[in-house]
């Protein structure tokens, strides 16, 4: 039971980290990237056979709560399509997104009212220990230092961001369908750029003019949108915010492999990058070790529990 959903968040994971290389050959900035992007995906979702019938078997009250999270993964989006552009790198926006499963560690237990766990809090400062040598290595890459700087702080951001909306949709989820839920997020998300473009007139809107953009835009709304939002959403009916962002963490290793075969970003790259981008993936592979040991002690804790009342009765 528990292998599927896993698998099929593994699909999705992939299909994320393909969403930086269409993000940076996509000629539009970030904030059209982000509008054309929801749009389309929102609209596409309407097509769909039945859409409607599921549509109205999310209560009112959750609607509001849908579109509002669809707010946070806007403004996600802006700020991870933003570290791209800024820093004209999908790898080292990726690298940022190793975070996303340790602000996760605090942000979950705060929101289900549970117990912070020391060894993933733990985990999260091995993580901020990579992006910190990921920083300090910005003056030896072969990019302006301002802009390498911006793009961590941007990346930081949307992973940040990432952290809380997933660990908002684990919370709601449960009993809802993927597919209106995604059309509800993509919906808020969609009007709040429109209203933030009305109100900010420095923002120039940008139309999609080429063939190019036409395709790279459709590849990110139908696949890697539209099937990834609703297989990761099914998912996370199955496990934990917390895994499935460690599973997360798997995007920027797909992505820097892309990276580096369609636009050599390895060449920009230099070892201190990669020596902090290794240790922010470690967690990837410490977690799983370290949650099955903590399991086995919390598991012979309590047979020993049981065990103790048992052996005050037969010394009686």
């Amino acid at each position: 039971m528990y292998k599927k959903p896993l698998f099929i968040l593994h699909i999705a994971v992939f299909l994320f980290g393909f969403t930086a290389i269409l993000g940076k050959l996509l000629s539009i900035q970030a904030y059209s990237l982000v509008w054309w992007r929801m749009m389309i995906a929102a609209a596409l979702f309407m097509l769909l056979p039945g859409f409607w019938k599921k549509f109205h078997t999310v209560a009112k009250n959750q609607r509001w709560l849908f579109l509002g999270i669809g707010i946070l993964v806007a403004i996600h989006w802006l700020t991870f399509y933003g570290s791209i552009k800024v820093g004209d790198s999908a790898s080292l926006t990726l690298a940022c997104f190793g975070l996303t499963a340790s602000f996760t560690s605090v942000i979950e237990p705060l929101l289900l009212k549970q117990k912070i766990k020391g060894y993933e809090l733990f985990l999260g400062l091995i993580a901020f220990a990579g992006i910190f040598l990921i920083y300090k290595s910005a003056p030896g890459m072969n990019m302006d230092v301002a802009n390498v700087r911006l793009a961590i702080i941007l990346g930081v951001v949307s992973s940040f961001l990432a952290a809380l909306f997933s660990s908002l949709n684990a919370k709601y989820i449960k009993n809802a369908d993927p597919i209106p839920v995604t059309f509800l997020e993509l919906t808020g998300g969609f009007v709040f750029t429109t209203i933030y473009f009305w109100v900010n007139p420095s923002l120039q809107f940008e139309f999609l003019t080429n063939g190019y953009d036409w395709l790279w835009m459709l590849l990110l709304t139908v696949v890697c949108t539209n099937l990834a939002f609703v297989l990761n959403l099914e998912a996370m009916k199955k496990v934990s915010a917390f895994t499935a962002n460690i599973a997360i963490n798997l995007e920027p290793i797909y992505g820097i492999i892309l990276a580096a075969a369609m636009f050599s970003e390895n060449k920009n790259l230099n070892f201190w990058f990669y020596i902090g981008a290794a240790i922010i993936l470690t967690t990837v592979f410490l977690h799983p070790l370290m949650n099955k040991i903590m399991e086995k002690r919390r598991i012979k804790h309590e047979q020993n529990t049981k065990m103790e009342p048992l052996s005050n009765v037969q010394k009686l």
